[in-house]
């Protein structure tokens, strides 16, 4: 991928809610919330960033309540503009929302959800989208989302966990994309 110029964005996925602590499918058809102990770690992350080093002018969250929320968060913390983009919603997991996880579901393909073709074609849309943005970013979002997103700029075997803030840097022309935790 070919870049007129150097860019830069930070992402971070919501910490966990009770759907990861009950083993439970939470996809896009499941809008939950952050438990109590998500938000607290929420406002410690984004207490980090109150001042902007980073200079921040735009948040881009997801519009399931989980993400939503942790973008408020940031919102409170930096005061920049807040946009969600559905594009960046968690993959629909169809018959599966709020069942408990198994090990035989074939996540690519959820009975009446969306198809993993389908969820990446979007995301991938969205990070193109992404990338024609001169302001620098802070992108919150769902574990799934942002596998694709790294996965789209060959950063996909990186290791990523939530409530962790990362820096992707994209060098112009055709240079190697990076990612550091902050």
């Amino acid at each position: 991928m070919i870049r007129a110029k150097h860019r830069q964005f930070y992402l971070v996925i919501y910490p966990k809610t009770d759907a990861h602590l009950g083993h439970y499918v939470c996809g896009g058809g499941l809008d939950l919330g952050l438990n109590e102990e998500g938000m607290d770690l929420a406002r410690k992350i984004a207490r980090r960033f109150k001042r902007n080093p980073l200079k921040i002018k735009k948040i881009i969250g997801s519009p399931e309540l989980r993400a939503v929320q942790m973008a408020d968060i940031f919102h409170d913390e930096i005061r920049v503009k807040l946009v969600l983009w559905r594009s960046f919603a968690d993959q629909f997991m169809g018959d599966w929302e709020g069942r408990p996880i198994q090990e035989n579901m074939d996540f690519d393909h959820p009975p009446r959800g969306e198809t993993e073709e389908a969820f990446s074609a979007r995301v991938g849309a969205a990070t193109h989208e992404l990338l024609l943005s001169d302001e620098a970013c802070f992108v919150v979002t769902h574990l799934r989302v942002a596998r694709r997103i790294l996965k789209f700029f060959g950063l996909g075997s990186e290791v990523i966990e939530q409530a962790v803030v990362y820096a992707v840097d994209l060098p112009a022309g055709a240079g190697q994309a990076h990612l550091r935790k902050i």
